[in-house]
């Protein structure tokens, strides 16, 4: 009972569990830290997965090598998700083994099968969230203050540690939450949609960030300009700027993404626009302001 109490006296580590704090938040840490070990295209981040249970395989199987080999080469297996988002998933997965070193009756191939069913979704929403959403909400605001001129290194400094902070304490919480819950919990967030009215959201917040982005910090000017009866017509100025502001910058963000689209690769495309920037340059299609 004594020993019940100590791991559950900061609601990390289960009642009657096998797994201690103290391993727990070390998996958690490796996970964070090193969650490209030894990255391949065969087994993705599956050798940092199994990484994550180094700290608990030995309290799962203490005097059992035999156990402990099959765990860690279930838990090596093909896995690629979102590192802050699907930490939940290894939190889950140590939640299972715990149950299966207890001698509950859970197949190997469910544990697998779990994480390869939440891994797809977790990193569809991680991605559109945390890349969509969050960098760039985050860098837009930190650039602005390192813009401001004056040898300003703040917005760099601040970028840098909001990133790190917000990445530590959303995988750390979402680890948790995944070893409590179990996969009953996970799953049933994902049975209820709740998952993809969350993923809708953060698409259109996306997007209305990426169109804040791109006025503020695309530029593309035209330099044309035509002369009739005395009187200057120039094109950006008496025309894009008066009935469609920003329309180049949009158009411009616009093409280089159908490129994308169209699997150019990001080399070919920044050639593409020094070529471009160069000829219109000269030919005074385009100027800079």
């Amino acid at each position: 009972m004594a020993s019940d109490t100590k791991k559950t006296e900061d609601g990390l580590a289960r009642k009657g569990g096998l797994v201690s704090k103290r391993s727990l938040k070390r998996s958690w840490l490796i996970w964070e830290m090193f969650p490209q070990t030894c990255y391949n295209y065969e087994r993705m981040m599956g050798q940092a997965a199994a990484h994550t249970f180094v700290p608990v395989v030995k309290e799962l199987y203490k005097d059992d090598p035999e156990k402990q080999r099959e765990l860690m080469k279930r838990e090596s297996e093909f896995f690629n998700v979102h590192v802050e988002f699907g930490s939940c998933i290894l939190g889950m997965a140590i939640a299972m083994e715990e149950e299966k070193a207890q001698g509950a009756p859970i197949p190997n191939e469910f544990i697998t099968n779990i994480k390869t069913s939440l891994m797809g979704p977790l990193a569809g929403v991680g991605d559109t969230i945390w890349q969509g959403v969050v960098i760039p909400i985050l860098l837009g605001i930190c650039i602005d203050l390192t813009r401001m001129g004056g040898g300003n290194i703040w917005g760099a400094i601040l970028y840098a540690v909001l990133i790190l902070l917000a990445a530590f304490a959303l995988s750390y919480a979402n680890f948790m939450f995944g070893y409590r819950a179990g996969s009953e919990a996970v799953v049933d967030f994902l049975e209820k949609g709740t998952l993809s009215r969350i993923l809708k959201g953060a698409s259109i917040m996306g997007c209305m960030v990426m169109g804040g982005l791109i006025v503020n910090y695309v530029s593309v000017t035209c330099g044309i300009e035509f002369s009739s009866a005395g009187t200057a017509f120039n094109l950006q100025a008496d025309l894009f700027d008066t009935i469609m502001p920003k329309i180049l910058p949009l158009a411009a963000t616009m093409g280089i993404y159908a490129l994308l689209k169209h699997r150019w690769s990001s080399i070919k495309i920044i050639g593409l626009i020094i070529v471009i920037g160069i000829v219109c340059g000269l030919t005074g299609i385009l100027t800079f302001v």
